[in-house]
């Protein structure tokens, strides 16, 4: 059977991914042993209004390798997708669609705009499903799932009731996150920090009551100062020791106010003093609390002053109202100095506004007994184990020991409405129906609570959520001691494939979502929801800056897919990801890309000469010639070595293993030594290197699903390699073929090494023709001065040796007697090779060339030796360029050389 001349990556992708999830292949019900293990992923949700970035291909390929290999294993897989309502970002969408026909959501009014809401995730909500597709991830389509569905919702109502009624669930006025564009609470995520070089310090003199002293207090925001309840110092600075016990008259506010001592306070910031508002900064907010101040909030929800900010200042702009302040301060001769001021602002991630921390009334979590039951569980069972390890776990730890009590509404219409209804005096009733919040309250007159519920409060209960955990009644749940055989499952999926294996996420939302995920698990399950948590690093933008829509270096995952191939793509991400960050290059995906040419051609051959041949494992238990044992050994080591490198998330190893076995071991020499059996007629040899290609596809086929799938299929015999019983009676496909685990009693070390010593002498005087720009069809007269072993592994294959360098002659002897114009080398054994030169090339034009590229390396190698000298361009350039210059001045380091030792050898 012929392949085409060239891989089709977008016929694959389209042929292939459609009939694998038509014939059911990504189910676990494709496993018809009742005895298989399990293996079970959830899918981090991203949101419906999303469109896949690279994060998303990579922690998804990531979650394919995973479940593809476990699934080739014999384990029923689960990889369950799903999508995040995303409140916020959705209302904003739609919000926008409304502004265009000239509305506000106001105007149309709550149902009328949810009813818009779903009307736009009907119709756009599916493309991100869309585009994981396009990934060729093996996600269990029939079970996807969305945080809005009417069973999530229910359950997501009844946890919250759950926990109100314990009392874990409370309303109270503490500071949050503010975004005043779109006025609501936001996540510590939803917030980001944006350097303001501009900036400006202002220095502020506030009166000592009784005294004609002033205390100068340095901050970034003047007119937070109309909400001072304090004056604070660190009791120990000096300076300030007198004044403990006195108080302030602040300025514009008629008000007194005390100084305190506090260790928070930093003596060197600024002049020592601090102003202390809590209830517009989260860290005055705690010292109030410690000393017991008033808190009080001068804005608005809109970020305008209120009353509380005095006459002068109620209804400005904060901006404004900073201005005014300043104004006034220095008519009073209150203002010290401006001084400019580098700083981090807070904005809101999605519009941009500069938030505010503000106390609000809000609904909170208490944390405290779910706190205990995560780090119980880290501390007794070590549960979950993180990849890396370094930091993650600390992080991990230290955010649970440090965990305060979690807002939870938004002042939003799309979401999780808060399950809580107000009669007329403003007493809330909490429970899961109207019709049970009137029973409770004995009326019908309520007012249900408009605020909705924290993205994240349906995303903790994913692990769970998603595989049909219900709660029976509203007080359903309690110490986390709860019984497996109580829970109400669907389609026995909880009791089957909770707890997952492994949540595959980035670092940056451990403390929001991998730490909520553990505590809700615990809680309503008394079970860990995961065993491992494999954190991978960023994609950066080839400029090493993080991907970002205003700095415009994003780059989109379906334009490489379109370009490269999805599988190209999958093997540059899984062989990028260490943990670590990383930069995107075009020039790795595109070598990947050669690397799926390299197998197909390479598979193109075997076929073309494969008469007569059929895939035959008996043919890998042994082999008497040194090439075939060496291969049967490679095959088996690089399994072994694969599954040890996945077992531990350790992506790159496994795909590094692979590359060097497809491209070096079996395209580049496997091939080349075998060349002459193959394509004379020789069947078992024929059928031998079909049976190690077979095997090998398997091992590809996690990393490169679509390629192996292809070639697999094309390869005779090879469903007979669907050994599995659980999986009798399907259509032959790879993604079901056994996952190669290797035998160890099949590695055969002594091979290795003896063909190392055939591949090196084979490359050295390849190198060695190359270098001196001798002619293919010049014959060679090669001497080898080796010991007694050496000589008798390369008399073995002398003829293999002669055929691949295209020499006429090789001579083997204990030491090396060839005339002084020769081209000399040694091998890693210590084996010297001699090659005269005479009547093989130009010795003048030689010499003249080798100088010539002598001359223009080391100008290049000292225009770079000036750059790695100068401290500015190593401490300033990007990290990637200085790697870059010193790569290359290595390499030219080397290739001088080497290129001086071939010119002594002419001279």
């Amino acid at each position: 059977m012929e392949l085409s001349k060239a891989y089709d990556p977008a016929q694959a992708e389209k042929t292939h991914y459609k009939r694998w999830e038509d014939s059911g292949f990504f189910t676990p019900e494709i496993n018809k042993n009742p005895e298989a293990g399990k293996y079970s992923i959830v899918i981090p949700p991203p949101n419906v209004t999303g469109s896949l970035h690279m994060g998303h291909a990579l922690q998804h390929t990531i979650m394919d390798v995973l479940t593809r290999r476990k699934r080739m294993m014999g384990y029923r897989t689960l990889f369950v997708p799903g999508v995040d309502h995303a409140g916020i970002s959705t209302q904003l969408m739609v919000t926008r669609q409304l502004k265009e026909e000239g509305k506000t959501p106001l105007e149309i009014g709550r149902e009328a705009f949810l009813e818009k809401v779903w009307a736009w995730k009907d119709k756009y909500g599916g493309r991100i499903t869309e585009q994981i597709r396009r990934e060729g991830v093996s996600v269990d389509w029939t079970r996807e799932r969305f945080t809005m569905e009417d069973d999530l919702v229910e359950l997501v109502t009844k946890v919250f009731v759950s926990l109100y009624n314990e009392g874990a669930i409370y309303r109270g006025a503490r500071i949050v996150n503010w975004c005043p564009n779109d006025e609501t609470v936001l996540s510590d995520l939803e917030v980001e920090d944006r350097e303001k070089k501009d900036g400006k310090l202002y220095f502020l003199k506030y009166p000592v009551t009784g005294t004609d002293a002033t205390v100068t207090v340095a901050t970034t925001r003047p007119e937070t100062m109309l909400g001072d309840t304090a004056v604070a110092v660190n009791p120990s600075d000096e300076r300030y020791r007198d004044l403990l016990g006195k108080s302030i008259d602040l300025p514009l506010t008629g008000r007194t106010i005390p100084i305190v001592s506090d260790e928070y306070v930093d003596s060197e910031f600024g002049t020592g003093a601090v102003k202390i508002t809590p209830a517009h900064d989260p860290n005055d907010y705690e010292l109030g609390q410690r000393h017991d101040l008033p808190q009080l909030n001068v804005m608005n929800k809109d970020a305008t002053m209120n009353a509380d900010a005095g006459p002068d200042f109620e209804g400005l702009d904060r901006y404004k109202a900073r201005k005014l302040v300043i104004e006034k301060f220095e008519e009073l001769g209150l203002l010290e100095k401006i001084d400019d001021y580098e700083m981090s602002l807070p904005v809101c991630e999605r519009c941009k506004t500069v938030i505010e921390t503000l106390v609000s009334e809000q609904w909170w979590v208490s944390m405290s007994e779910m706190r205990g039951l995560a780090l119980g569980l880290k501390q007794s069972k070590d549960y979950p184990r993180f990849t890396p390890q370094n930091p993650h776990t600390k992080v991990y730890t230290d955010w649970l020991e440090n965990l305060r009590d979690w807002t939870i509404s938004r002042q939003l219409w799309w979401g999780h409405r808060i399950p809580a209804w107000y009669n007329g005096d403003g007493k809330p009733f909490v429970a899961n129906t109207f019709e049970e919040a009137k029973e409770m309250a004995g009326t019908s007159d309520l007012t249900q609570d408009p605020d909705v519920l924290d993205t994240w409060f349906s995303s903790w209960l994913w692990s769970f959520s998603t595989l049909g955990f219900k709660i029976d009644g509203a007080e359903s749940g309690g110490s986390g001691d709860a019984e497996r055989s109580d829970l109400n499952t669907q389609h026995s999926d909880l009791e089957t494939f909770h707890p997952t294996d492994v949540l595959v996420t980035a670092r940056d939302i451990i403390f929001l979502w991998v730490s909520r995920m553990v505590m809700s698990s615990m809680k309503f399950l008394g079970e860990r929801p995961f065993d491992d948590v494999y954190i991978t690093g960023t994609v950066l933008a080839p400029d090493g800056q993080r991907m970002s829509k205003t700095k415009g270096n994003g780059i989109d995952p379906l334009d490489v897919f379109d370009k490269y191939g999805v599988d190209a793509t999958r093997m540059t991400l899984a062989g990028s990801s260490t943990g670590m960050d990383f930069a995107w290059r075009d020039e790795k995906v595109e070598s990947y890309r050669n690397f799926a040419n390299k197998i197909w051609n390479a598979t193109r051959f075997c076929l073309m000469n494969s008469e007569g041949a059929k895939i035959d494992p008996g043919l890998l238990e042994n082999g008497e010639d040194l090439a075939d044992r060496w291969i049967i050994s490679k095959l088996n080591s690089t399994a072994i070595e694969v599954n040890r490198a996945l077992d531990k998330y350790a992506f790159h190893e496994a795909v590094q293993t692979l590359y060097h076995f497809f491209w070096d071991d079996f395209c580049d020499w496997y091939i080349e030594l075998s060349k002459d059996e193959i394509t004379g007629g020789n069947s078992e040899a024929s059928s031998r290197i079909l049976t190690i290609l077979e095997q090998a596809l398997r091992m590809l086929h996690p990393f490169m699903p679509y390629l192996t799938e292809e070639l697999w299929q094309k390869l005779p015999g090879a469903s007979n390699a669907l050994h599995n019983p659980a999986y009798s009676g399907v259509d032959p496909t790879v993604m079901l073929a056994d996952f190669p685990i290797g035998d160890a009693a099949l590695v055969d070390k002594t091979a290795e090494s003896e063909m190392s010593f055939v591949i090196e002498l084979i490359s050295k005087i390849r190198n060695i023709r190359a270098e001196m720009r001798i002619k293919n069809s010049e014959p060679l007269a090669v001497s080898i001065a080796c010991d007694e072993e050496s000589e008798g592994i390369f008399e073995a294959n002398e003829s293999r040796i002669l055929k691949l360098t295209r020499a006429g002659s090789l001579e083997i002897g204990r030491s090396l007697d060839v005339p002084k114009a020769s081209a000399k080398g040694v091998l890693t054994s210590g084996a010297e090779i001699g090659i005269p030169l005479e009547g093989l090339i130009d010795f003048e034009k030689e010499i003249e060339r080798l100088e010539a590229q002598i001359n223009k390396l080391a100008k290049e190698g000292d225009m770079l030796g000036k750059q790695l000298g100068n401290e500015n361009f190593v401490k300033k350039a990007p990290a990637e360029k200085v790697a870059a210059v010193r790569e290359r001045s290595e390499e030219i380091e080397t290739q001088l050389k080497a290129l001086n030792e071939n010119l002594e050898t002419l001279k």
